[in-house]
């Protein structure tokens, strides 16, 4: 069966987290840069898949990172066991995760060293030495909790977080989403909607945020006429608008933030396709379980 490619969202805002390497994965990195490697070295940011190896002999928690098909290293063991749960469920429902990846390399021949080649892995005299690493969020902030709209959406590319006003007054709408960590990730939707502006007596539209089609609170008018344009643009192609929001507290205090980017900050290129929900029903294995809990 062909995996879905899946984005993971996490947390992480840089490459950290460490990519464990021998020598036979050190020549499958050389492989991905161009020979010559320059006297400076050279930098490589990708996507890289992570893949769990149920069937390894070492060790069947392990989990591999793979880029364009190639194995680069491994997740060192405890972050391995850490992260396998949650990675190994979104495989089996047919999902690859995703995740950024950032690759340096250097080379350089070592002729003129006593006993230059002894010990380096590149050809007789040659010196290559290379770093891998991922950006990985914490295993509760990977995948949302929720299931994506049913129908044709888009997702905007993350932004700045900005706190949706209102959302702490929705407790018994939010309550599905509270989780013991205190914050998860969550699909919402954003809606143009007419208000009434009763400074100016006049009506005004706004955009209201949704979690599973239910209001938890509308931007200000400044804020909305900077998604509004992106809003309108899929309503016309019949797509709603999605995007990553973090629901965080309990029901003693809570708050909803919405990280997306705004109209005038997306790229040219923007939409690159309208997506779908991969499975439509049943529910997905992985949201189920979080929800029961």
């Amino acid at each position: 069966m062909e995996l879905i490619p899946f984005s993971l969202w996490g947390d992480a805002l840089w490459c950290g987290q460490e990519v464990v390497r021998e020598a036979p994965h050190e020549q499958a990195i050389r492989s991905l840069f161009p020979d010559p490697i320059p006297a400076r070295g050279a930098d490589l940011d990708t996507e890289a898949d992570l893949v769990p190896e149920p069937h390894n002999r070492f060790d069947p928690r392990s989990i591999a990172v793979r880029v364009q098909g190639k194995v680069v290293g491994y997740l060192p063991r405890d972050d391995a066991h850490r992260y396998h749960p949650v990675l190994s469920e979104l495989v089996a429902q047919g999902l690859q995760p995703q995740v950024p990846c950032h690759l340096w390399v250097s080379e350089w021949t070592a002729a003129n060293w006593e006993g230059a080649g002894a010990g380096g892995n590149g050809p007789q005299g040659t010196e290559f030495h290379a770093s891998v690493a991922v950006a990985l969020g914490q295993p509760h902030m990977l995948v949302p909790v929720n299931l994506p709209p049913p129908g044709s959406f888009h997702l905007l590319p993350p932004g700045s977080g900005i706190v949706v006003p209102g959302s702490e007054v929705h407790p018994d709408i939010l309550a599905p989403f509270f989780r013991a960590e205190g914050e998860c990730w969550a699909y919402a939707t954003m809606h143009a909607i007419e208000e009434e502006d009763t400074i100016q007596d006049r009506h005004r539209i706004v955009v209201e945020v949704r979690l599973d089609d239910e209001p938890v609170g509308r931007l200000s008018a400044r804020l909305s006429a900077e998604f509004l344009p992106a809003i309108h643009y899929l309503a016309d192609m019949r797509a709603e608008t999605a995007a990553r929001v973090a629901v965080r507290g309990d029901r003693s205090a809570s708050e909803v933030i919405l990280y997306a980017a705004r109209s005038h900050d997306l790229p040219a290129t923007w939409p690159d396709g309208l997506a779908r929900s991969p499975v439509a029903s049943p529910q997905w294995h992985y949201w189920a379980t979080k929800e029961a809990n």
